[in-house]
């Protein structure tokens, strides 16, 4: 066979055996990608093709309230290729139940879904929030509020603006929603936190009694029952004997709710003691005194709250003091309120401005202070606050030049924690007060015609002082302890008389909840002014009486 055509055979047999080496890395690379599809198949397509099936099971999950597996289930269909407006409804709806707000809200406003019925209630519970303290009364009201101005006291006034949620605003959102058993009860529970319980228990009666509902139920009666409440306090000041005054109080109080209001009638014992008086024996002054008081305090519309009291106090010796602690707010909205309010209480500096003595044989003393005063707080946004309060006053007493007085505060502070789910520290404020105040006519100093001295009152023609406030509270973990700290530190200026000094204090409280019908709390305070020291220690036992519900709605 010729040369050439073997050539030619050769030729065409490689060509052969090229095209099907050629066709075989094609049909590999074919393979390959086949498979890959065949697996992209499988994650997305093969979910997809099941899609209506899928989200039938998340809808059975959830009417069984198995949130954990419809979580699941509905978070790989919205990662998947087939994410739909609907699965991205239906992941908010999970989430919601599942109380993740902020993971659920983050999934509706990036899928569109906030102006739904669904993203309306979804915000609203946000709005909501949780309970904290809004405008609930303490007995402390009647054992330690006497001043018109109290640096610790004036410490938990943040504890108020931090915690009032945008009830609100909330209740406004719920009347852009559907009436349904879901926003009714947001709405039920928003009256609630506002302590208008009364409102929220008209909307629980129309409501079908799931446990969510009962535990509401009995949240409001236990807040509307009849309490006990029973104070100790001593209080304890180291001055000068002609300006001393000590004292040990004890209160009785009893209280429960008529529709949103609760009213009150408040005992208190108080048992004065005094110095070595120059002029007045060689053994220091007691005086034996009762205080009554009756009122009622609430919230009698969503954006007004009043309280309104009347009490006398009557001493051992040498008259009758007609009291009163009333004021009424408005709610702008939730970030700002207004107050206006008067006040009547016994100046307790001295014992002369307390209870009173005899100067060359008249009866002087036992002032009087009626102060008028508006504040305002404030909350301000990335979680700072502002509270100011201005007023005018009169003390007047026994055989006393009447002494008006004026006084203004600013205050201005940061939230630099408040979540309820932390262990041990849930809140912690930092904040800056400055307060002054001003008299018509210095009455510090009382002599008699033998040149004897006497304590009257602490009555400046201009005082100053601007102090650093922190506060910290917690509750232990999960348990029924709850315990606080707050302290100042700054400086204070007065001018006849002439006063230029570091300022100091701190208190000290721990609280324990022995059930829902016991409660105890003790509470220690130290304030250093100038020459003055002063101590109090209080102790205060709550009872509240109700009928423990036995049985519960159990989960469907």
């Amino acid at each position: 066979m010729p040369n050439w055509i073997i050539i030619y055979l050769l030729l065409i047999s490689y060509h052969i055996f090229m095209k099907k080496i050629i066709m075989a890395i094609i049909f590999f690379i074919l393979c390959i990608n086949l498979c890959y599809a065949a697996d992209d198949l499988s994650i997305d397509d093969f979910i997809c093709s099941y899609y209506e099936e899928v989200l039938q099971q998340v809808d059975l999950l959830i009417e069984e309230e198995n949130y954990i597996e419809a979580h699941q289930e509905i978070e790989k269909l919205y990662n998947s290729k087939c994410r739909t407006k609907e699965v991205a409804e239906r992941y908010v709806q999970i989430l919601y139940k599942e109380d993740k707000l902020h993971d659920a809200y983050k999934i509706a406003s990036d899928n569109l879904l906030l102006d739904t019925q669904l993203g309306l209630l979804l915000q609203t519970k946000m709005l909501i929030g949780t309970k904290d303290v809004t405008i609930a009364r303490s007995i402390y009201d009647n054992i330690v509020i006497k001043n018109t101005y109290d640096k610790i006291i004036q410490m938990g006034l943040s504890n108020n603006v931090i915690s009032s949620n945008s009830y609100l605003e909330a209740l406004k959102e719920l009347e852009n929603i559907p009436s349904t058993p879901e926003s009714q009860y947001l709405k039920a529970k928003a009256f609630y936190n506002m302590e208008m319980y009364e409102d929220a228990d008209k909307i629980l009666k129309e409501l079908p009694p799931n446990n969510n509902v009962v535990e509401l139920k009995e949240l409001i009666k236990e807040k509307r029952a009849y309490q006990i409440s029973t104070g100790y306090e001593i209080y304890l000041q180291k001055l000068n004997e002609e300006f001393k005054l000590d004292a040990n109080k004890v209160a009785f109080s009893n209280s429960c709710y008529v529709n949103n209001m609760q009213v009150y009638l408040d005992y208190v014992l108080y048992l004065y003691k005094s110095g070595v008086l120059a002029g007045q024996g060689t053994e220091p002054l007691y005086n034996l005194t009762n205080e009554i008081r009756i009122g009622t305090q609430g919230r009698l519309h969503k954006k007004v709250a009043l309280k309104g009291d009347i009490g006398a106090k009557f001493f051992q010796d040498y008259g009758i003091m007609l009291l009163t602690d009333s004021w009424i707010k408005y709610y702008v909205n939730d970030n700002f309120n207004v107050k206006l309010g008067f006040s009547r209480n016994n100046a307790e500096q001295t014992f002369l401005s307390a209870v009173g003595v005899k100067i060359d044989n008249i009866f002087t003393g036992q002032v009087a202070n009626n102060n008028l005063y508006l504040d305002t707080n404030t909350r301000l946004p990335h979680q700072f606050y502002l509270y100011t309060k201005a007023g005018i006053g009169l003390k007047d007493g026994y055989n006393l030049p009447n002494n008006g007085y004026w006084e203004g505060m600013l205050g201005f502070g940061k939230v630099l924690r408040f979540d309820l789910e932390k262990p041990y520290l849930q809140k912690i404020s930092l904040d800056f007060v400055s307060y002054n105040s001003g008299y018509q006519r210095n009455l510090e100093n009382i002599y008699s015609s033998q040149g004897l001295l006497y304590g009257g009152y602490f009555s400046p023609k201009f005082y100053s002082d601007d102090t650093i406030n922190i506060s910290l509270s917690g509750r232990y973990k999960k348990t029924n302890l709850y315990y606080g700290y707050g302290a100042f530190s700054g400086w204070q200026f007065a001018d006849s008389p002439d006063q230029s000094i570091y300022i100091w204090g701190g208190s000290v409280y721990l609280k324990y909840l022995f059930n829902k019908h016991f409660a105890f709390d003790t509470q220690y305070r130290y304030y250093r002014y100038a020459n003055i020291n002063k101590n109090q220690f209080l102790l205060n036992l709550v009872i509240t009486l109700f009928k423990d519900k036995k049985n519960n709605i159990a989960k469907k």
